[in-house]
């Protein structure tokens, strides 16, 4: 399947979630004033599934979004409504992997920097047990120069849209390694 086609599907998708969930909301309220029920449990119930109705859509509008840039060796990265900002330095990444999550795969980086970026973990024991599959690449990393930090990027908000961002990943940082599941989420959108 063609990526910009799944992107397309997933925004679909996410319009009539969000139509249908403004459907709910507004329908209910006027149900009740034409049955004329103003007892405190309609009310009540009312304002509980409104409530979880925003929250839907709040959801699911910062689970798909995702906005990246490229521009002079930068990659820009911003994900979810309550943003989360990446600045990288293409040359600064050494390491690229994903994971598969429930609702896609989570693209995981290792870089030499943390240049202007509050988001990014500093890699260390606790952040090698949550993530066991780099801990066998960081060791690699450490011999090869045991003096430098890394520091660990996670994107795993975007829905389809983090395909398109490893592939332009896998084009403009050059210098980093692969993981073979990394190789295969690329190659799966290729053909």
């Amino acid at each position: 399947m063609d990526i910009n086609k799944a992107i397309k599907k997933q925004k679909k998708s996410e319009f009539r979630f969000i139509l249908f969930m403004c459907f709910i909301f507004f329908v209910f309220p006027i149900l009740l004033i034409i049955l004329k029920k103003f007892s405190s449990f309609f009310i009540l119930y009312l304002c509980v599934v409104d409530f979880f109705v925003i929250m839907g859509i709040i959801y699911k509008k910062d689970s798909n979004k995702l906005i990246y840039s490229y521009a002079l060796g930068r990659l820009r990265i911003k994900q979810g409504l309550f943003i989360r900002r990446f600045n990288i330095d293409c040359d600064k990444i050494v390491y690229v992997h994903t994971e598969k999550m429930k609702d896609g795969i989570r693209i995981v980086m290792l870089s030499k920097s943390k240049f202007r970026n509050e988001n990014i973990k500093w890699v260390n024991k606790e952040v090698l047990r949550r993530h066991p599959y780099l801990v066998k690449e960081y060791n690699r990393l450490k011999k090869i120069n045991p003096d430098a930090e890394y520091y660990l990027i996670s994107i795993y908000r975007g829905g389809a849209i983090k395909y398109k961002l490893l592939m332009d990943i896998y084009k403009t940082c050059v210098k980093a390694k692969y993981s073979e599941a990394a190789i295969d989420n690329i190659k799966c959108w290729m053909i």
